[in-house]
């Protein structure tokens, strides 16, 4: 069958067979094997030739196949039940008829093309087009490729052939609509794409009031096209949508879609504008369930703690509420557990993520954004070979997503699977250079080539001056690499550790207030401040910012856990105030999430069990292997408890060595930069 590999392999092969076969023939003429090996026929003595005995072996093995093949024929014919038709009738309105069947279930739904006049209703086609996609792909019994995929081929003019080999599918639905007013045609069409054979095709004409009825015929008809040829007659249930008795009208319907289109967009402003939508949606309806689940899910983007601007205890109010209203209306919505999983996740709580995120596959086993997720949260467990395995789906579901492709680059280069790595950065560099770039950089930060990152981040700003500049991972690596002017400059909260490493205390204090003024977020706050005093060597204050962030907001359940990072300093500034005992079931709880999770860092599991010389020799070690404890202008302000022990100068020396050696990198690859910017010019 191919072999699976690409149509010039085989014809490039037959080719040089058959170059080959007048050699052969010619070989085989002319030349004979004999016992003192392959001797021209014409000197060989035919009294001595063996080419009868090796002609009697030929001609029983010839006589044994031949009766095997005499037989299989037989038993075919007379005793093996009769094999089924390879024609497959397609539904009795198409009148059409199937000469090959296909053994795969994938399929991928094309954004369908806006025919309309007016080139607003853009969002209208590209919605009809996702509502079909997500009907299908409840379907257990098909595969069927993610939006972000399939709609990046938008605008590409491509044959079938190479739309499916992109997205990996052997099907393809593509169409186009044409709205007038509160009257809609729609045209569909499902194409094999191997030999671009249409299974089914069809022209609707509909009001829009009754345009739920077209999604679900169409989904129905290309569905029992498609059963037939991936699953067995037992399985040929349709997994289709339930209605919940409530249909919108056409007006909110187009606002839904509207909205769900800003909201793909994935910046900023537009799912601002989605949110200021919706919100106005669910007030006018609050029986529509898709609304409210997309309500939940953009205003969960749009808070502080994701992308947006919404203080977090307001927006996890909002989430919820709407994740209830919409349970009640439609628990079977796979995006509910989605973004349950979403807020649990962000909680600090993979385990309850994990389980959000497998009941929202359940519900929808095509949902390639809740395999992503639930590879990250498994990931976050330490179950590895969920992890993998979800990642492959999602890699497989949705394979040209910048998402997925970010995170297998990610896991690839943390596990040590380079090959993997390379080919997903090549696949991005084609569909998003200005995306590989930007991951390029955090790579470089991941990677402790801290000059290198430095570098590639002002090639990024130069080089896509419209995409997020990263004003703080600048400031913060300029601060490593010894341009604390320049690292002040560009970010107020860098500003404000900077001065504060520095003894600026004054500075440091009044810039941090400054900061704080503009989050709104307390464990945001919280952050700058404790981060700040401890910098500053105000240990009290800092152990007083954290305490009160421990027990005045996070013992109460409001909103995210502390994170990792927080409780460890937490833990840390009590064991050195002597409260010991105070800090060991914060420390516990911080091992148990080390030894079951996977978190923290296996320095900090020896300091949490006061294994403190072990942790730095640890520490050295890791340094001298170009992995140092840094941050900002020297070691990690956490550390403290470690400053006393024997060893500890040997630390910051060779932290002070490796930041050197950096800064030197750096002048160099900025030098050789302008010396070609130089030659560029003319």
């Amino acid at each position: 069958d191919n072999i699976g590999a690409p149509g010039w392999v085989m014809q490039t092969i037959l080719l040089v067979l058959s170059l080959g076969l007048a050699p052969a023939v010619f070989f085989s003429w002319a030349y004979e094997v004999t016992p003192d090996g392959i001797k021209r026929e014409a000197d060989v003595d035919r009294s001595e030739s063996i080419t009868h005995v090796t002609r009697r072996k030929l001609d029983r093995t010839i006589t044994f196949v031949l009766v095997l093949a005499v037989a299989y024929f037989a038993a075919d014919k007379f005793l093996l039940p009769p094999r089924q038709p390879t024609t497959a009738p397609l539904p009795a309105e198409t009148g059409g008829e199937v000469t090959e069947t296909s053994a795969s279930n994938t399929i991928a739904v094309l954004p369908f093309v806006n025919m309309s006049d007016d080139k607003e209703n853009e969002y209208f086609s590209d919605g009809l087009s996702e509502e079909l996609l997500n009907v299908l792909a409840k379907n257990s019994a098909l595969q069927v490729a993610a939006r972000t995929s399939s709609f990046s081929l938008k605008g590409e003019k491509l044959e079938i052939r190479e739309a499916a080999r992109r997205l990996n599918v052997d099907h393809v639905l593509e169409g186009s609509v044409r709205k007038s007013g509160d009257k809609v045609r729609i045209t569909a069409q499902l194409i094999r794409a191997d030999n671009g054979f249409h299974l089914w095709s069809e022209t609707y004409d509909r009001d829009l009031d009754n345009i739920f009825e077209v999604q679900d015929e169409i989904a129905a008809k290309i569905t029992a096209a498609l059963l037939p040829h991936v699953v067995g007659e037992a399985e040929k249930e349709m997994a289709m949508t339930e209605t919940t008795g409530f249909e919108p009208p056409a007006e909110a319907y187009q606002d839904y879609l509207l909205a769900r289109d800003q909201f793909n967009r994935s910046n900023n402003a537009d799912i601002q504008e989605a949110y200021e939508l919706l919100q106005a949606l669910v007030r006018k309806y609050p029986g529509y369930a898709e609304a409210q689940a997309l309500y939940a899910h953009v205003t969960f983007m749009n808070s502080a703690r994701v992308s947006g601007d919404i203080p977090w205890i307001i927006a996890e109010t909002q989430v919820r509420s709407a994740l209830e209203k919409a349970s009640a209306l439609k628990p079977d919505l796979p995006e509910i557990y989605l973004v349950e999983g979403l807020l649990h996740a962000r909680s600090r709580d993979p385990k309850t993520a994990t389980d959000f995120f497998e009941r929202a596959i359940e519900l929808n086993p095509s949902y390639a954004e809740a395999y992503r997720h639930l590879s990250e949260a498994a990931m976050d467990l330490g179950r590895e070979t969920l992890a993998w395995e979800a990642l492959e789906t999602a890699r497989r579901l949705d394979p040209i997503s910048t998402s997925t492709l970010e995170w297998v680059i990610i896991q690839a280069a943390k596990h040590d699977r380079p090959a993997m790595a390379d080919e997903a950065m090549r696949v991005l560099r084609q569909i998003s250079p200005e995306f590989a770039d930007d991951l390029q950089v955090h790579l470089y930060v991941e990677n402790y080539q801290s000059a290198k990152a430095a570098i590639a981040l002002e090639n990024f700003r130069a080089d896509w001056p419209d995409e997020d500049p990263h004003d703080r991972l600048l400031a913060s690596l300029y601060a490593t690499l010894g341009k604390t002017d320049e690292a002040m400059a560009l970010n107020i909260a860098v500003k404000a550790y900077v001065a504060a490493k520095l003894g600026q205390r004054e500075l440091a204090l009044a810039t941090m207030e400054e900061a704080a003024a503009t989050r709104t977020d307390p464990h945001d706050r919280a952050d700058l401040y404790w981060y700040t005093y401890l910098n500053l060597g105000m240990k009290e204050e800092a152990m007083e910012v954290l305490s009160d962030l421990w027990y005045g907001y996070a013992a109460e359940d409001l909103g995210p856990k502390m994170d990792y990072g927080d409780l460890f300093g937490l833990v840390q500034l009590m064991q050195g105030d002597g409260r010991a005992d105070e800090a060991a079931p914060m420390a516990e709880i911080l091992i148990e999430q080390e030894t079951t999770e996977g978190r923290g860092d296996t320095y900090q599991l020896m300091m949490l069990q006061g294994r403190y010389q072990e942790a730095l020799d640890l520490l050295i070690e890791r340094t001298r292997d170009g992995k140092p404890p840094i941050q900002l202008t020297g070691i990690r302000s956490s550390l403290f408890m470690l400053s006393d022990l024997p060893g500890y100068a040997t630390l910051e020396n060779l932290v002070e060595e490796w930041r050197k050696e950096q800064r030197a990198l750096y002048d160099e690859l900025a030098a050789a930069r302008g010396s070609t910017d130089d030659a560029a010019r003319p």
